[in-house]
C-alpha cells in the first residue's frame, strides 16, 4: 500500500529497486563479463567434486558461531566448563558441537574488538549531553592503555565517522574530543535536523513532516548499523558494539499490519539481512542511553510493540541486541558503570560453533537455539535464534 505513512521507512532501500546509478554500473559490469568471458577458453574442464567435498563446503559456508558468556550469580564469568558442558538445541532438536573454543580476552587481546557508537542522529540534545559527558568519563578514568583494541564512532549528520581501534586510550580520548567538539542533537522535530536538511534540499525548502523525518532516520540508521556489521567481517575476530543513544525510531505493528505483502517481505528481509551480517562478522550490539533519553513521540514509538514475532520483527537497536546475545540499559543511571559492565563480556567467553541444516523452503527460516550448561546456578546469555540460508 504505497499510501501508508510506514512505506516511507522502507523506501530506498537495498532491496526495493535500483536507481539510475546503480542501472548504470549493472551495464558496466555485464559488459565487462561479457569481455571477460570472451578471452576465457572456450572449453572450459568442469571440475567435479565428491560427495564429502561438497558436504564440507556446505558446513563451512553454514557453519553459525555462538559467542556465549557464562556467569554464577555474582556476575563472575565461569571459565573451567568444557564442551561436553554444553548441549545445543536448535528449533528442539539437539545439535552436535562442532567446534568449541574458551576465549581469555585478557590472554588473546586481540580476538575481541570494542566499538563505543554514541549516536547523535536520534537522541536529544539533553540526553547527547549526559552520553557526551558519560563516554569522556569512562576515557578519562585512567591512563594505562585498553584492555582490548578499541575504537570510537560517532553518527552525526548522516555520516558515520570512526577512530582506527588501538589500545591506547590517550589517542582515543584525543580521537574523541576532536570528533565532538561541534556534535549537537539531530533528532526529528529539532531544527536544522540531517533530515530536514536532507529532505528540504530536495523539496526546495518545504516543511518536513515528523512522519518523513523518522522515516529518513530509520532506514539511514539501519545502514549505518549494516555497515559497520560488514566491515567487522573483513576484519574477522568478535566486536562489541555499543550503540550509546536513543536508537533510531521504529515502525509501529499497527503500521507495518498497513503494508502490502511485498512492502512486509521487504521488511522482514531488511531484519534477516541486518541480523545475518551482525552474526556472520561475530557483531554483538548493546544498547546504552539514559533513563528518559527519548522525546515522547519517539519514546512511543519505541515502547508501543512488545517484542513481536518473526513475522514481524522489530528493526530496533535493542531487538539486534537481545538477539546477538548482547545487553539492553537504556534506562541507565550510570552509563560509565553501564560501558564497564558491557565490556566486561570480553574478559571471558565461549565460542561454540555448529553446522546449520539446510533450509527447507528456501532461506530466511527461523529457527531457535537453546544452550544448556549442566551446571546449576549459573546464567548462560547467546544467541537465541538464526535465519538459515539456501543451500
Amino acid at each position: 500500500m504505497t499510501g501508508s505513512p510506514a512505506s516511507g521507512y522502507l523506501r530506498g532501500m537495498r532491496y526495493c529497486g535500483l536507481n539510475a546509478g546503480s542501472t548504470a554500473r549493472l551495464g558496466a559490469g555485464f559488459m565487462l563479463a561479457l569481455a571477460v568471458s570472451a578471452a576465457l577458453p572456450q572449453d572450459p574442464v568442469l571440475k567435479t567434486r565428491t560427495k564429502e567435498e561438497r558436504e564440507e563446503q556446505f558446513n563451512i559456508t553454514h557453519r553459525i558461531t555462538m559467542n556465549v558468556q557464562v556467569t554464577d550469580a555474582s556476575g563472575t564469568p565461569v571459565s573451567d566448563l568444557r564442551a561436553e558442558n554444553f548441549s545445543l538445541y536448535d528449533n528442539h532438536q539437539a545439535r552436535k558441537i562442532v567446534a568449541f573454543h574458551p576465549i581469555d580476552g585478557a590472554a588473546l587481546s586481540d580476538a575481541t574488538e570494542v566499538v563505543i557508537l554514541l549516536d547523535a542522529v536520534n537522541t536529544p540534545q539533553q540526553a547527547l549531553d549526559e552520553e557526551k559527558n558519560a563516554i569522556f568519563k569512562y576515557l578519562a578514568q585512567s591512563r594505562k592503555p585498553f584492555a582490548l583494541p578499541t575504537a570510537f564512532a560517532l553518527w552525526f549528520n548522516g555520516h558515520l565517522s570512526a577512530t582506527t581501534a588501538t589500545t591506547d586510550r590517550n589517542a582515543i580520548g584525543r580521537a574523541f574530543v576532536k570528533l565532538t567538539k561541534n556534535v549537537h542533537s539531530n533528532a526529528c522535530g529539532l531544527p536544522q535536523s540531517s533530515a530536514q536538511q536532507k529532505i528540504a534540499a530536495n523539496k526546495d525548502g518545504g516543511q518536513v513532516s515528523p512522519a518523513a523525518c523518522r522515516a529518513v532516520h530509520f532506514k539511514d540508521s539501519v545502514a549505518a548499523l549494516d555497515g559497520i556489521a560488514q566491515q567487522q567481517l573483513a576484519t574477522g575476530g568478535r566486536t562489541l558494539l555499543i550503540w550509546v543513544g536513543s536508537g533510531w525510531p521504529v515502525v509501529p505493528s499497527a503500521e507495518l499490519e498497513r503494508l502490502g505483502p511485498k512492502q512486509r517481505d521487504a521488511y522482514a528481509h531488511e531484519f534477516v539481512e541486518v541480523l545475518h551480517d551482525l552474526r556472520a562478522g561475530q557483531v554483538t550490539v548493546y544498547s546504552i542511553a539514559p533513563r528518559d533519553s527519548s522525546s515522547t513521540d519517539i519514546e512511543n514509538l519505541r515502547t508501543a510493540d512488545t517484542r513481536t514475532t518473526a513475522t514481524f520483527p522489530r528493526i530496533a537497536v535493542d531487538e539486534f541486541a537481545q538477539r546477538t546475545a548482547g545487553r539492553v540499559m537504556t534506562s541507565s543511571e550510570d552509563i560509565s558503570a553501564s560501558l564497564h559492565a558491557c565490556i566486561r563480556d570480553a574478559e571471558w567467553y565461549y565460542s561454540i560453533s555448529f553446522n546449520a541444516p539446510p533450509a527447507q523452503n528456501g532461506g530466511g527460516e527461523m529457527h531457535s537455539l537453546d544452550l544448556r550448561v549442566d551446571r546449576p546456578g549459573v546464567q548462560v546469555r547467546t544467541m537465541d535464534s538464526y535465519y538459515t540460508e539456501p543451500r
